[in-house]
């Protein structure tokens, strides 16, 4: 793979969220969008947008995806960069319109496997927000050619 791609490539993203909140309650999700891939600096990174929780706003969305880390990066009606380093606390600032949040992630287990234009990576993670259990997180990100 050439260390930087000539352009972006189309892709169909899947990702896959299974939380399961401190009482016990587990909810699973599943999204799937289009978005773009390039691979640049030794770092695979994924832009495509996804929904406000008011399901109507869009937010740009950037996944960074290397060997040692995994960094979500979100602008517009919610801004914030989670970072994702195995074995390790990472703190990020959540801005909404409603205010700012404190997350704090503490990653158990990151995998990831890409080759060109398609791959995957996966995280596991627990969450706290503003000092509160937020709950344990496992998320799958499918990528491949569109």
């Amino acid at each position: 793979m050439s260390e930087v791609n000539a352009g972006l490539d189309k892709v169909k993203i899947s990702i896959r969220a299974r939380q399961e909140a401190p009482d016990g309650h587990v909810e699973n999700l599943h999204h799937r969008m289009k978005g773009r891939y390039f691979f640049k600096g030794g770092k695979h990174y994924l832009r495509y947008e996804d929904k406000y929780l008011d399901g109507e706003s869009r937010v740009p969305t950037t996944i960074k995806v290397s060997d040692e880390e995994l960094v979500i990066l979100r602008h517009g009606a919610a801004k914030t960069e989670q970072r994702f380093v195995p074995r390790q606390e990472t703190r990020s600032d959540y801005h909404t319109p409603y205010g700012v949040m404190e997350l704090v992630m503490r990653t158990e287990r990151l995998q990831s496997c890409f080759a060109e234009s398609s791959g995957c990576a996966k995280v596991a993670y627990h969450l706290t927000a503003n000092g509160s259990p937020v709950g344990n997180y496992e998320i799958e990100i499918k990528v491949e050619a569109d």
